[in-house]
């Protein structure tokens, strides 16, 4: 028995060729398709990847614009920073000055206060000294300025119209000189010579012309002046810097310059004061600042004619009061 086996027909050259160029078409066609589904999912992934910029640029803008913002925010807190610290500094300074003003002031509250009580102690001293002068008949004190001022008649130190010191008028000095002399360093002893209009001229002495009289006073006092000078100087411990003695003749006087009431104006007239404040000479280099800061403003300051000076005249020297010395 015999077999056959069936063989495919075998396939031409022109279908050979149709089904290449048929598969290169779908190959063709299917990577077509594959192009053109890549190209959609690019495109829709531009899109988006866009739209995430622009948000993203969106929210840069934002993210400047809020830090613009903080910069001038931050650029305004320094400058008021600056300014408080500004103030405070100059408020520290305000307190610095006002505590060295207070400083100085209880400084010079605790000298004022140092001095009131070397005052109230040399006029208690003082006062001790006048009533030990006292005798039998009780010393002229007035009260001036707070400070009591010791009357001495011309009589007990002088010979009437005479300028010589008498031994009970030297005695009667030297012990005020002595009493006082240990608390003089900041004090000034201030004694003045009067007289009356007549010169102390005796009651049967020929009459002068108002002119004579009054120059005979003044040279009377003057001449007593000289005299208490020496007296302190040569024949006390007094320090003679603290000593002030001068003339005043007939000026001042305190009663009538008639009969029996002119003797009370022949008198010599002791205090003790303190001492005037001394004087500084200005440094000479605050002076030069001082100086130009004051050509500098009087440069810029606009210039006017000065205003026209009224002269005034000169008022008459008066005598304070004297009040009675308080028990």
């Amino acid at each position: 028995m015999g077999y056959f086996i069936d063989t495919p027909p075998r396939i031409g050259r022109s279908q050979g060729v149709t089904i290449f160029w048929g598969l290169i078409s779908v190959c063709f066609a299917a990577g077509a398709c594959y192009f053109f589904w890549k190209n959609n999912e690019n495109e829709q992934r531009a899109e988006k990847w866009q739209d995430q910029m622009m948000q993203l640029q969106d929210r840069v803008d934002s993210l400047q614009a809020e830090k613009a913002h903080l910069q001038d925010g931050l650029v305004e807190q320094e400058t008021q920073v600056k300014a408080h610290e500004d103030l405070v500094q100059e408020k520290e300074t305000e307190l610095a000055s006002e505590e060295l003003q207070v400083e100085g002031m209880g400084r010079q509250n605790a000298t004022i206060s140092a001095q009131n009580q070397a005052q109230v102690a040399m006029v208690k001293k003082f006062n001790d000294v006048i009533k030990k002068l006292g005798g039998a008949t009780p010393p002229d004190v007035v009260e001036r300025s707070g400070r009591p001022v010791l009357r001495l008649p011309n009589a007990q130190l002088f010979a009437q119209g005479d300028a010589t010191l008498t031994p009970d008028g030297k005695a009667l000095l030297n012990q005020i000189a002595q009493e006082i002399g240990g608390q003089m360093d900041t004090f000034e002893l201030r004694v003045v010579c009067y007289s009356d209009t007549g010169g102390e001229a005796a009651p049967d002495a020929p009459k002068k012309d108002a002119d004579s009289s009054h120059a005979a006073a003044w040279d009377l006092t003057a001449a007593r002046a000289t005299a208490l000078s020496h007296f302190f100087r040569d024949e006390t411990q007094l320090p003679f810097l603290n000593v002030t003695v001068s003339a005043r003749g007939d000026a001042e006087p305190i009663a009538a310059n008639t009969g029996e009431e002119r003797v009370k104006n022949r008198r010599v007239e002791i205090t003790v004061t303190p001492l005037p404040v001394p004087f500084h000479a200005p440094d000479p280099n605050k002076t030069t600042a001082l100086s130009s800061e004051s050509n500098t403003a009087d440069a810029d300051a606009p210039t006017t004619a000065p205003a026209p000076t009224v002269k005034k005249k000169p008022k008459p020297l008066t005598k304070p009061a004297d009040k009675p010395p308080t028990p």
